[in-house]
């Protein structure tokens, strides 16, 4: 188990810092060339279409190698970044986006299937925490990175990087035992595998609550960086130590959740991160100074290991495992839709409220969830 445990987490830094250097030095670049809310919108989209597509993944991820898909998905990455070198428009940027975030939302899904081969349902939720913990500490780090790159360097200097880190994650892939294969009979039972989410109560409430919790980041995400600039007169470059202190608080979530997991279920992750997301937003809202706004950032990043971990890892717990591949494609294409919705809506929004407003209404609308959550559990617990 170490050993799987060690190749996994060490692939899943390397994959996070560069996916996180990408996001932010291109988020930056795209604020400092247009000054616009509404282009940030459309890169946050750009990565939310491939729903669109993921969803008829989840029987190729289901009956093939599936560490061999992990390393063909990182070579394409850098194969993506090195097109990217040669034109950094914005039409192109939101190309490249969008096959990366197929790529990544592919690789998301195999990820699920893989470690449920890899670990048995007793071991998946300490699994899951050591490897969150090690993404903390990618978020804590590439912000950073991403912030000195984008200031000092050409856009170029990031996509390089991220080449690099690309290659060397696939071949961390091909180091994971041989033998991890989906169960080429079962490609029968692709039917079984979508009946089978809407069927299980269980499931569908897990995703349902999920699909909400989603649309508020879905909102929230293109707001970050006009909140620093426009409202806090910041250099964007707080940007990416926003994002630092976010990675700080989901390196302390992390931890925590080590720490006590014996005495925690997916359940109690959830409801945590749901009030947690509320009083992060609520924080940042009434933020009158940067360090106001870092409180914030760091409750969000307490709330992005706690909600993430606990939805995957109870639908994880909740799925048969040679359908786990299905499972989740169909689950990730909800919540990505739900997801794309709110960075859709943030523009017609922000047109009624401003920003501020804006916050204050998620806050409300995650303690509402948070609340509905628990005492939708409750009634599980007691009918059970």
């Amino acid at each position: 188990m170490f050993y799987n445990m060690f190749l996994l987490s060490l692939a899943k830094f390397l994959s996070g810092f560069a996916g996180y250097i990408y996001d932010i030095g291109i988020v930056i670049y795209l604020f400092s060339q247009t000054k616009s809310v509404a282009a940030i919108g459309g890169f946050f989209i750009s990565q939310f279409l491939p729903a669109l597509i993921i969803l008829f993944t989840g029987k190729l991820i289901d009956t093939h190698n599936q560490k061999m898909l992990m390393f063909l998905s990182n070579l394409a990455k850098a194969a993506v970044f090195f097109l990217l070198l040669f034109e950094a428009n914005i039409v192109f940027i939101y190309v490249a986006t969008f096959f990366m975030n197929l790529l990544l939302e592919f690789e998301s899904n195999t990820t699920q299937a893989l470690m449920a081969n890899l670990f048995s349902k007793g071991n998946l939720f300490k699994a899951a925490s050591v490897i969150n913990l090690l993404d903390s500490a990618s978020l804590i780090l590439a912000p950073v990175c991403a912030s000195v790159i984008a200031t000092n360097f050409s856009i170029q200097a990031n996509l390089i990087i991220d080449i690099i880190l690309y290659g060397i994650t696939g071949l961390l892939y091909l180091l994971l035992p041989s033998g991890i294969l989906g169960n080429i009979e079962k490609q029968k039972e692709e039917k079984k595998g979508y009946a089978s989410i809407i069927k299980n109560k269980r499931i569908l409430c897990t995703v349902l609550f999920w699909n909400f919790f989603m649309l508020c980041i879905g909102i929230a995400s293109p707001l970050e960086i006009s909140m620093i600039e426009d409202t806090l007169g910041m250099s964007s470059s707080w940007y990416g130590i926003g994002n630092t202190v976010e990675g700080i608080g989901m390196l302390l979530a992390s931890g925590f959740v080590l720490g006590i997991i014996k005495k925690l279920k997916p359940e109690n992750i959830i409801l945590l991160g749901l009030f947690s997301a509320a009083m992060s937003y609520g924080v940042i809202g009434t933020a009158g100074n940067i360090g106001m706004y870092l409180l914030g950032a760091g409750l969000v990043g307490v709330t992005s290991t706690f909600c993430p971990l606990g939805f995957k890892t109870a639908v994880q717990i909740q799925s048969e495992t040679n359908l786990v591949g299905r499972t989740f494609t169909a689950s990730r294409f909800t919540i990505l839709i739900t997801r794309m919705i709110g960075s859709l809506l943030v523009g017609g929004m922000l047109t009624v409220w401003n920003i501020r407003v804006i916050y204050y209404l998620l806050a409300g609308f995650l303690v509402v969830t948070a609340v509905a959550y628990y005492f939708v559990n409750r009634q599980k617990e007691l009918l059970h």
